[in-house]
């Protein structure tokens, strides 16, 4: 089971109408020359943070991965869906600083896999997700 994270069109566009108020802002005082490449560098650096801060979710019967981080289900306790409120929770007040987070701010929903590995002290992972459901059920916890 597969699932990846990529901006939504919100954020496109959030990048879009920034870089335009830039290029409008200092276009002025460049040369067409010079405002061609530092639209040409913005989009670059656009493109290149939406594909860097891609989330992928990866579960199989033996191991889990959730951004850089993976462990084998074995070690793997139970996994929580959790709604937005709940999500909104966990993030906030209910959040244990020893936690490894995998959090994108656009996707409402999560799931938080509880780990029982006596040798990490890490009591959980909290990951964005839109098909928790699905990876509780995949993974059988």
């Amino acid at each position: 089971m597969r699932e990846v994270i990529s901006w939504p069109i919100r954020v496109w566009l959030l990048f879009i109408f920034l870089i335009g108020a830039i290029l409008i802002s200092v276009g002025v005082a460049l040369s067409d020359v010079v405002l061609a490449l530092l639209a040409l560098a913005l989009f670059s650096l656009t493109l290149f943070f939406s594909f860097s801060s891609r989330l992928y979710l990866i579960a199989s019967s033996q191991f889990l991965s959730i951004g850089k981080a993976g462990i084998e289900t074995r070690f793997i306790k139970e996994v929580i869906p959790l709604n937005e409120s709940e999500m909104k929770y966990e993030r906030g007040s209910g959040l244990d600083p020893r936690a490894y987070l995998a959090l994108r701010f656009w996707v409402k929903g999560g799931m938080k896999v509880l780990l029982d590995d006596p040798r990490d002290p890490t009591p959980y992972w909290l990951a964005s997700t839109k098909r928790a459901d699905e990876f509780k059920k995949y993974l059988g916890k």
